[in-house]
């Protein structure tokens, strides 16, 4: 049967990969088998679609003692991990993890010893890729308790609104030559400026989330 309606398999059946797999264990706490099989209707680009991640339902209990050889995710040692398992904790690659690691350990983030400074980034950005709670988290990377995870994930937040945000976000991080000769298209120029003006900083501003009282 497949995997996610549950429906008799036809002709045209795929093998859920372990990419698949592995996003579904962390994101829904259900484990699907090595060689599962599930309809090719229920895929986008090769992958689950959202609906077919969403229709899968546990089918049974099954219980297994893990054992100290068994692999725990580190961030430590960047060997540890395959630049596949990098995407899809951090959605990040192995090298661009690194890179980001280095900014942030410019800020004022040490390490400690419940963690060290690339565990921090990563179990924050696992956070904010898999939406798992802080007790999954600390199963994970074997973390005392999930009130340690927390100290964690809001250290690393700290450091990041700190030194790597205000380069890359807001007003403050692009200068005006920056936005009229890598940010402002032909057709931009020509909407706005009737295609004159070549040193006119053209600035969108998408006020649909910003917050208005009305009296």
């Amino acid at each position: 049967k497949c995997c996610v309606c549950r429906e008799n398999l036809r002709d045209h059946a795929v093998k859920i990969t372990s990419q698949d797999r592995d996003f579904i264990l962390f994101s829904r706490n259900i484990w699907i088998p090595e060689g599962a099989r599930c309809c090719s209707g229920h895929l986008i680009n090769n992958l689950l679609s959202k609906e077919a991640v969403d229709q899968i339902k546990p089918f049974s209990i099954r219980y297994q003692e893990l054992s100290s050889s068994d692999k725990r995710f580190s961030f430590d040692d960047p060997r540890d991990l395959n630049d596949d398992e990098y995407c899809l904790l951090t959605s990040l690659s192995r090298d661009n993890f690194n890179d980001f690691v280095q900014i942030i350990s410019s800020s004022t983030i040490r390490p400690s010893c419940n963690r060290s400074i690339r565990s921090a980034v990563g179990i924050y950005l696992c956070k904010l890729r898999l939406d798992i709670s802080n007790r999954i988290l600390a199963c994970m990377f074997q973390i005392a308790d999930k009130r340690t995870v927390s100290r964690i994930i809001n250290s690393a937040r700290q450091a990041i609104v700190k030194s790597f945000v205000p380069d890359n976000l807001g007003f403050g991080h692009v200068t005006r030559v920056d936005v009229i000769g890598r940010h402002t298209t032909t057709i931009a120029r020509e909407l706005m400026c009737g295609g004159d003006s070549t040193d006119t900083p053209i600035i969108i501003i998408d006020g649909t989330y910003l917050y208005i009282q009305v009296k």
